[in-house]
Protein backbone atom coordinates (compact mmCIF):
# COMPACT_ATOMS: atom_id res chain seq x y z
CA UNK A 1 0.00 0.00 0.00
CA UNK A 2 2.94 2.27 0.91
CA UNK A 3 4.53 1.68 -2.51
CA UNK A 4 0.69 2.50 -4.39
CA UNK A 5 0.84 5.52 -2.86
CA UNK A 6 4.00 6.99 -3.40
CA UNK A 7 3.91 6.13 -6.70
CA UNK A 8 0.71 7.86 -7.30
CA UNK A 9 2.60 11.08 -5.58
CA UNK A 10 5.02 10.74 -8.27
CA UNK A 11 3.00 10.24 -11.44
CA UNK A 12 0.69 13.49 -9.75
CA UNK A 13 3.76 15.41 -9.65
CA UNK A 14 5.61 14.25 -13.20
CA UNK A 15 1.81 15.26 -14.40
CA UNK A 16 2.02 19.39 -12.71
CA UNK A 17 5.14 19.64 -13.90
CA UNK A 18 4.25 18.47 -17.83
CA UNK A 19 1.73 21.24 -17.32
CA UNK A 20 3.29 23.68 -15.87
CA UNK A 21 1.56 23.93 -12.76
CA UNK A 22 4.19 24.61 -10.61
CA UNK A 23 5.71 27.05 -12.10
CA UNK A 24 2.33 29.34 -12.05
CA UNK A 25 2.03 28.03 -8.31
CA UNK A 26 5.76 29.60 -8.06
CA UNK A 27 4.74 32.55 -10.01
CA UNK A 28 1.56 33.25 -8.08
CA UNK A 29 3.52 32.60 -4.48
CA UNK A 30 5.91 35.50 -5.64
CA UNK A 31 3.06 37.69 -7.07
CA UNK A 32 1.32 37.12 -3.77
CA UNK A 33 4.57 38.13 -1.71
CA UNK A 34 5.44 41.49 -3.15
CA UNK A 35 2.24 43.52 -1.42
CA UNK A 36 3.55 42.55 2.08
CA UNK A 37 7.34 43.13 1.73
CA UNK A 38 8.56 46.05 2.84
CA UNK A 39 11.08 48.19 1.03
CA UNK A 40 12.57 50.66 2.84
CA UNK A 41 14.70 53.87 1.29
CA UNK A 42 17.97 54.50 2.46
CA UNK A 43 17.52 57.92 2.13
CA UNK A 44 16.97 60.17 5.24
CA UNK A 45 15.47 63.42 6.35
CA UNK A 46 14.51 65.90 9.14
CA UNK A 47 12.68 69.44 9.65
CA UNK A 48 12.80 71.69 12.33
CA UNK A 49 10.74 75.05 12.58
CA UNK A 50 10.31 77.56 15.04
CA UNK A 51 9.01 81.16 14.47
CA UNK A 52 13.09 82.38 14.80
CA UNK A 53 14.74 79.63 12.15
CA UNK A 54 13.82 76.57 10.13
CA UNK A 55 15.90 73.78 8.95
CA UNK A 56 16.41 70.92 7.06
CA UNK A 57 18.96 68.24 7.24
CA UNK A 58 18.93 65.33 3.95
CA UNK A 59 21.16 62.28 3.88
CA UNK A 60 21.48 59.16 2.68
CA UNK A 61 22.08 56.01 5.58
CA UNK A 62 25.92 53.97 4.46
CA UNK A 63 25.17 51.15 7.02
CA UNK A 64 23.97 50.16 10.15
CA UNK A 65 26.53 52.54 11.76
CA UNK A 66 27.07 55.81 9.29
CA UNK A 67 25.33 58.47 7.23
CA UNK A 68 26.57 59.55 3.66
CA UNK A 69 27.30 63.48 3.66
CA UNK A 70 24.44 65.00 5.30
CA UNK A 71 22.99 68.84 3.27
CA UNK A 72 21.64 71.35 5.91
CA UNK A 73 19.50 73.90 5.05
CA UNK A 74 19.45 76.79 7.83
CA UNK A 75 16.82 79.62 7.06
CA UNK A 76 16.59 82.58 9.78
CA UNK A 77 13.01 83.64 10.05
CA UNK A 78 13.38 86.48 12.11
CA UNK A 79 16.13 88.55 10.33
CA UNK A 80 17.54 91.26 11.85
CA UNK A 81 16.74 90.48 15.19
CA UNK A 82 19.70 90.62 17.06
CA UNK A 83 20.16 86.99 16.66
CA UNK A 84 21.89 84.47 14.40
CA UNK A 85 20.41 81.30 13.74
CA UNK A 86 22.02 77.66 13.19
CA UNK A 87 21.71 74.20 12.75
CA UNK A 88 23.06 71.18 13.64
CA UNK A 89 22.70 67.07 13.59
CA UNK A 90 21.96 64.70 16.15
CA UNK A 91 22.30 60.97 16.30
CA UNK A 92 21.15 58.10 18.22
CA UNK A 93 22.66 55.12 19.26
CA UNK A 94 25.64 53.88 21.07
CA UNK A 95 26.00 50.59 22.74
CA UNK A 96 22.63 50.07 23.91
CA UNK A 97 20.87 52.28 21.22
CA UNK A 98 19.73 55.28 23.65
CA UNK A 99 22.99 57.67 23.56
CA UNK A 100 21.76 60.86 22.07
CA UNK A 101 25.51 61.98 19.74
CA UNK A 102 25.40 65.84 18.71
CA UNK A 103 27.52 66.33 15.53
CA UNK A 104 30.08 68.83 15.53
CA UNK A 105 29.85 70.60 12.95
CA UNK A 106 27.03 74.15 12.21
CA UNK A 107 25.34 75.20 9.62
CA UNK A 108 25.29 79.07 10.18
CA UNK A 109 22.76 81.92 8.72
CA UNK A 110 23.82 85.03 10.07
CA UNK A 111 22.15 88.17 10.53
CA UNK A 112 24.26 90.08 8.07
CA UNK A 113 23.76 87.93 5.03
CA UNK A 114 19.85 87.15 6.24
CA UNK A 115 18.44 88.23 2.88
CA UNK A 116 15.37 85.82 3.32
CA UNK A 117 16.75 82.30 1.30
CA UNK A 118 18.78 80.82 3.94
CA UNK A 119 22.22 78.94 3.47
CA UNK A 120 22.96 75.16 2.37
CA UNK A 121 25.85 73.31 4.15
CA UNK A 122 27.56 70.15 3.34
CA UNK A 123 28.66 68.21 6.68
CA UNK A 124 30.69 65.29 6.04
CA UNK A 125 29.16 61.89 6.52
CA UNK A 126 29.05 60.75 10.37
CA UNK A 127 30.40 57.32 11.69
CA UNK A 128 30.05 55.62 14.77
CA UNK A 129 31.41 52.32 15.93
CA UNK A 130 27.79 51.07 17.13
CA UNK A 131 24.28 51.15 15.36
CA UNK A 132 23.24 54.16 14.70
CA UNK A 133 19.45 53.87 15.09
CA UNK A 134 17.94 57.17 13.93
CA UNK A 135 18.74 60.79 13.25
CA UNK A 136 17.71 64.19 13.77
CA UNK A 137 18.62 67.88 12.91
CA UNK A 138 18.01 70.98 15.33
CA UNK A 139 17.52 74.70 14.81
CA UNK A 140 18.55 77.28 17.26
CA UNK A 141 18.76 80.66 17.38
CA UNK A 142 22.35 81.70 18.80
CA UNK A 143 20.51 84.08 21.92
CA UNK A 144 22.57 82.71 24.75
CA UNK A 145 26.32 82.83 26.20
CA UNK A 146 27.85 79.40 25.97
CA UNK A 147 24.89 76.83 26.24
CA UNK A 148 21.34 77.56 26.68
CA UNK A 149 20.53 79.01 23.48
CA UNK A 150 16.79 78.11 22.30
CA UNK A 151 16.05 75.12 20.32
CA UNK A 152 13.53 73.33 18.06
CA UNK A 153 14.42 69.61 17.60
CA UNK A 154 13.19 68.00 14.53
CA UNK A 155 11.82 64.33 14.37
CA UNK A 156 13.83 61.10 14.13
CA UNK A 157 14.18 59.47 10.89
CA UNK A 158 14.84 55.58 11.90
CA UNK A 159 18.00 54.00 9.97
CA UNK A 160 16.89 50.97 7.59
CA UNK A 161 20.34 49.25 8.16
CA UNK A 162 20.35 49.72 11.37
Amino acid sequence: MFRTKTTLIAMGAAALLAAGGVTATAAQADADAVPSAKILSTSGSSKADAKFGYAHATWKWSGAGKTGKVKVYVNDQSCKDGYDTFAFMQFLGGRWGKTVTTGKSRAWNYNSDCVGKGRTTTFPAYTDTFNVKKARVVVCKNDAWGTGDTCVKGKWHKNPKA
